[in-house]
């Protein structure tokens, strides 16, 4: 009798404990006929999260986000295939992905040779292509910088494997120590009309041939 006390004291405590843990996990489990929320813990408030690779997903598990230190970039996904390098070594940023899980653009900041450099760029979709971005690039020992936009021809369509994401630049908008300049290129990335005003204050327009040789230029000295 002494023992079937004990018995039935332990299984009441295990019963009780058992129903508090299920209590307390409930809204993190998914219940048939429950919500859209299914196995998604509900909102919750944190001072600091420290993580060095965050991904972003739909419910379905596609890509749609990925902020990443430069250990533990975010993958190139396009046309459902998976590149693991990346054309710039260093990047620590965010990337954007398109419904289908292909990458759309991103915000990255990295370091090339001697210079540091931050972009924002927009992908093409049908052929991945740095399509338009902001950039700014400063040498490590401050001695030269540049800031700017461009805008770049989409690559032509190649089915399979992607081989390049540059396309031709067309148009380059900078201030490069403090030569401000807007440069229009043809469609073989040649540079064909140059607005500007230099370091100097100078304003000028220039226009050159397929060459390169200018063929007009107007100052305001030129008369």
């Amino acid at each position: 009798m002494q023992l079937f006390r004990r018995f039935s004291l332990v299984h009441a405590t295990f019963a009780l404990a058992a129903g508090a843990f299920a209590l307390a996990l409930a809204p993190y489990l998914a219940v048939p006929g429950a919500s859209a929320n299914d196995g998604v813990a509900p909102d919750a408030q944190f001072g600091t999260i420290s993580a060095q690779r965050i991904n972003i997903v739909d419910p379905d598990g596609t890509m749609r986000m990925a902020i990443a230190n430069q250990a533990y970039p975010p993958e190139l996904i396009y046309r459902g295939e998976t590149y693991p390098e990346r054309s710039i070594d260093g990047l620590t940023g965010i990337v954007f992905y398109e419904d289908d899980g292909d990458e759309t653009g991103g915000l990255g900041v990295a370091r090339l040779r001697d210079m540091n450099q931050t972009m924002f760029i927009f992908d093409f979709t049908h052929q991945l292509t740095d399509g338009i971005g902001i950039m700014k690039q400063e040498k490590q020992d401050g001695s030269g910088w540049k800031a700017g936009l461009f805008v770049r021809d989409r690559r032509p369509y190649e089915p399979g494997t992607v081989t390049s994401t540059q396309g031709t630049e067309r148009i380059w908008l900078a201030n490069e120590d403090q030569d401000a300049s807007l440069i229009i290129a043809d469609p073989q990335g040649r540079p064909r009309i140059r607005i500007g005003v230099d370091a100097a204050g100078e304003p000028a327009i220039q226009i050159m041939d397929e060459q390169g040789e200018l063929t007009y230029s107007a100052s305001e000295n030129s008369g």
